[in-house]
């Protein structure tokens, strides 16, 4: 079981059945890119996760530009002029389907591509072309993001690809939904409204990217379920030194606001092509999990490298051996209510009597709430919903099951039951139960007991 969960992007280098089947037995859920690939596709991988249990996120690409479809790759050089024209495909000049795009940049603007490795400086535009400068080498490709160094593009959170993906991602029962480039906690509501008028429950994954993530930072955080320092689009947007001082400050004020959160992007990006990863990888990946993530996402390493299960083997590997220096997340319990308070509690004694925790949650909050407080010991969850417990399985520390209960009380006896029949727990070992505070209740017990 892990602490410190793990997620793997899976794409073509894992749509052999044989290798999914080995990768989904390292990891705790997987990330499907709405930016790549049909809607074949998707649900094909997503069925290949449900057979396997494990928890889907449907990542949609957000209100970005990309490039249209080049008949060829464009080698760029540093000093070569490049000329951008309105158009879905084109050949010697690089096509960009969007509009808005040409209204947006300015003469002095850089324009940022590949992870940020290839820079250029427009020099002149017009209402439907552009002609900038390249300050360092590196080629260009079709349906590749351009972003603009320090601005956000005038556009709508949800576009019809978007929209129609998130159909999608409710029709095949996604249990996570990441909303790329999120500028505002409004974005996030948008998205939610768009999802519950499908008739979905995915819980929303605010992936901060932009300027204007970290200027209204609070508000995204609250207003989301989960958050993702996506740190691709961080490098597009901001200098590579700043990075890592952002990456802590979203990591450190996610906890901070109760939210769990997770680091994505280049963790192993040497295992695209390599089976072994750098030693340079394996500091990061310690710091992330030092830092206090609850989770890591592999992105192109799994989805196109060569050594996919390598990579998640690795990642598996590093994180056991830093996942028990976890920090206590500093909850600031003033922004919450006496449940919360209550979970800190919870933690606190089970963490002081080294008791595994049992609890039995219909919306999965309570084990969301104790999670939060990074107990040391391992959270044993069950709930009535399967979409519940899968959600629950990307949770620091938590291992979750279904149990089919009717009440609280029969619901803990069950988890407690299916617990000790799984070997979770142990004859002799003192237990912590308990269920989620209710309002109606005048009166709320945790039982210790001895298994």
């Amino acid at each position: 079981m892990h602490k410190v969960k793990l997620m793997a992007s899976i794409g073509p280098a894992t749509d052999d059945e044989a290798v999914f089947r080995e990768l989904a037995k390292h990891v705790d859920g997987v990330r499907v890119n709405f930016s790549h690939g049909d809607p074949g596709e998707w649900r094909r991988r997503a069925a290949m996760a449900r057979r396997a249990g494990l928890p889907v996120l449907g990542d949609l690409r957000g209100p970005g530009v990309r490039t249209g479809v080049l008949r060829q790759d464009l080698r760029v050089a540093a000093g070569d002029v490049v000329q951008f024209k309105l158009g879905t495909e084109g050949s010697g000049s690089v096509p960009v389907p969007v509009r808005e795009f040409f209204s947006s940049i300015d003469v002095g603007d850089v324009l940022v591509m590949n992870d940020g490795r290839l820079k250029l400086v427009v020099e002149a535009r017009g209402d439907d072309w552009a002609r900038a400068v390249a300050q360092s080498s590196g080629s260009i490709g079709s349906n590749k993001s351009i972003d603009v160094k320090g601005k956000d593009y005038p556009l709508p959170v949800l576009d019809d690809h978007d929209k129609a993906a998130l159909s999608i991602a409710v029709e095949a029962g996604f249990e996570f939904v990441g909303v790329s480039h999120v500028r505002s906690g409004r974005d996030l509501e948008d998205v939610r409204r768009a999802l519950k008028e499908l008739g979905g429950s995915a819980k929303l994954i605010a992936k901060m990217e932009s300027k204007s993530a970290l200027d209204n930072l609070d508000a995204i955080i609250d207003a989301a379920d989960y958050v993702m320092v996506a740190r691709g689009d961080l490098g597009m947007t901001f200098d590579l030194e700043e990075v890592p001082v952002i990456q802590q400050r979203i990591i450190d004020e996610s906890l901070r606001r109760g939210k769990p959160v997770m680091v994505a992007t280049q963790l192993l990006t040497s295992m695209t092509m390599n089976p072994v990863p750098t030693r340079a990888e394996v500091v990061d990946i310690m710091t992330a999990v030092k830092q206090g993530v609850d989770a890591l996402l592999l992105t192109d390493e799994t989805a196109v490298g060569k050594y996919p299960v390598e990579a998640v083997k690795w990642l598996e590997r590093i994180a056991a051996k830093y996942e028990e220096e976890s920090p206590t997340p500093p909850v600031d319990l003033a922004l919450f209510d006496e449940r919360m308070r209550f979970a800190q509690g919870v933690a606190k004694l089970a963490s002081d009597m080294g008791s595994k925790i049992v609890i039995f949650t219909k919306s999965g909050l309570t084990a969301v709430r104790v999670s939060r407080f990074r107990p040391g010991v391992p959270i044993l969850a069950a709930t009535p919903s399967e979409e519940v417990a899968r959600q629950l399985r990307m949770m620091w520390g938590v291992e979750a099951i279904v149990v089919k209960a009717r009440d609280y009380g029969e619901g803990l006896e069950e988890a407690f039951s299916n617990f000790l029949g799984m070997g979770l727990i142990t004859r002799g070992e003192n237990v912590v139960l308990t269920y989620g505070m209710q309002d109606r209740e005048g009166e709320h017990l945790i039982k210790v007991r001895r298994a």
